[in-house]
Parts: structure tokens; C-alpha cells; sequence
């Protein structure tokens, strides 16, 4: 009886636990999510990059927008000055010419009128429409000079016939340069009783009319019992527009970190729950 307990004893002593062995399909599962597992957080993570940037760059933007609606604000109190100084100045960055007022003498020059397409103006399509003109005599320096909205015909096979000026014409008004489209900028001219572009590439311009212009736009201010309105919009995104857009990028940004962030805890609890029944 004694021999057997001490037999008893020594089994339990000599215990071994014997742990099951691993499948390789288990393994090879295990691997395969956690490749998976690794791609998922690198495109998250240059996912997420791209929209904090985007963000950061739209923020920027706004800022720069912001101190330049400034300083229009600022230039529209300001007496208007000789073309001629601007001229001399040589700057033409829009954050140093938009809006600010000069004056000059403008000739016109027997050039086709230019019509920039797909603008609105109080719920009607049309035209902005623009004449070269010559504004400075020593040396010679051509512009276009903006004749203002124009409505657009019902058809886009004819053009709107446009009036312009006839003789020489001391005028005042505000300079201003259209922004280009980083995705279009081409001038992409259809030629007829005018030129129909797309966008107001100045250099473009320049090459088809075989002239050098001012790089900058003059829009007229008294011009009295003008056949069409001038309306003023220099910036066409504000600073607004771009603090809107950083918001919305910083948001996406956010949404996708927090989605993120469930999809790993429901991963790891899974994978958790999965090598327990392992």
C-alpha cells in the first residue's frame, strides 16, 4: 500500500504538461494578417501625412490670402498714381499690384478684342472682355484694359459683338492679375471677330498676338455710361475659402486616425482571442 502511494507520489512529480502542437496552416494564417497588418498602417500612415499636409499647406494659403485682402483693403483708400511709376518699379507680383490705383492715358491699338470664358456675374454667363491698349509713350508699353462683363449669346458658335473704346481715353482704375489654375493655365485661343480663352495666360497671349503686354490688368473706373459692369473680383478664392478647406482636411485627417485606431483594437482583440484558443 505504502509502495503504491510513493509510486503515486512520484508520477505526479514526473508530470510533464505536453503542449499540442502548432499547426503550420495556423502559422502561415497568423503571417499572412500580419503582412496585411503592416501594409494597412503604412498606407495610414501616408494616408493620414498627405492630409495634415494638405491641410497645413490650405492654412498657408489662407494666411497669405488673409495679409494680401489687407492690403487691397488698404490700397483702395490710397490717391491713385502715374502708370508710369509702376511701370518703372518693375514688380509685378500680385501681391504688390493688385489693387492698386493708377491712372494713364489709354490708346487703343488695332488688335482683336479678347474674350476670357465661363465667367458669371449676377446669375448670367459670359465674358470678361479685354482690348489691348498702349499706355505709356516712352517706350511704348501695351496692356489690355478691361471693357467688363459681357453676356454671352445663346450659342457658343458666334461671339458677342463687343464695344470699345474709339479714341484716346485718360483713365483711371485699380491693376490686378487673374490667378492661374494650376491644372489649366493654357490660353487655349478660339479665334474669330475676337479670341475666346480660357485663361488669361498673359505670356500665352504675348506670343499669339506677336506683342509684349504689361503683365498686370488695368480695370477701368470712370468710364461714365459704360456699356457693361465691371465687376471687382481679384482674388477668386479668399482667405476663408482656404481656412474652410484646411478645416476640412485636418478633419478628414482626424477621422481617419480615430477609424484607425478602432480597426486596430478590434484587430488586436481578435488576434488576442485567436491565440487563446490556440
Amino acid at each position: 500500500m505504502k509502495s503504491s502511494k510513493r509510486t503515486s507520489v512520484n508520477l505526479n512529480r514526473n508530470t510533464v504538461d505536453i503542449v499540442p502542437p502548432v499547426s503550420s496552416s495556423w502559422l502561415s494564417h497568423k503571417l499572412w494578417l500580419s503582412k496585411r497588418f503592416g501594409i494597412a498602417v503604412c498606407l495610414t500612415v501616408v494616408v493620414f501625412s498627405l492630409l495634415v499636409k494638405l491641410g497645413f499647406w490650405q492654412l498657408e494659403r489662407g494666411q497669405e490670402k488673409q495679409a494680401l485682402e489687407q492690403a487691397i483693403l488698404a490700397r483702395a483708400d490710397a490717391p491713385y498714381q502715374s502708370l508710369t511709376a509702376v511701370l518703372d518699379n518693375n514688380d509685378w507680383r500680385e501681391e504688390i499690384v493688385i489693387g492698386v490705383k493708377v491712372q494713364a492715358e489709354a490708346k487703343p491699338e488695332p488688335l482683336p478684342v479678347v474674350l476670357l470664358d465661363n465667367q458669371t456675374f449676377q446669375g448670367k454667363v459670359g465674358y470678361l472682355a479685354y482690348q489691348v491698349v498702349s499706355v505709356g509713350q516712352d517706350p511704348i508699353t501695351l496692356a489690355l484694359l478691361e471693357l467688363g462683363f459681357v453676356e454671352g449669346r445663346r450659342t457658343r458658335d458666334s461671339l458677342p459683338t463687343v464695344t470699345t473704346l474709339t479714341s484716346p481715353t485718360n483713365v483711371t482704375g485699380r491693376l490686378y492679375r487673374k490667378s492661374m489654375n494650376p491644372l489649366s493655365s493654357e490660353l487655349m485661343p478660339e479665334m474669330g471677330e475676337g479670341i475666346r480663352v480660357q485663361n488669361l495666360n498673359i505670356s500665352e497671349l504675348n506670343e499669339l498676338l506677336n506683342v509684349e503686354l504689361m503683365p498686370a490688368v488695368l480695370q477701368p473706373d470712370n468710364l461714365e455710361n459704360w456699356a457693361y459692369p465691371f465687376p471687382w473680383n481679384p482674388l477668386p478664392l479668399t482667405s476663408a475659402k482656404h481656412f474652410g478647406y484646411a478645416v476640412q482636411w485636418f478633419a478628414m485627417a482626424g477621422v481617419l486616425l480615430l477609424l484607425t485606431m478602432v480597426v486596430c483594437i478590434r484587430w488586436f482583440r481578435k488576434a488576442a482571442s485567436q491565440g487563446g484558443e490556440a
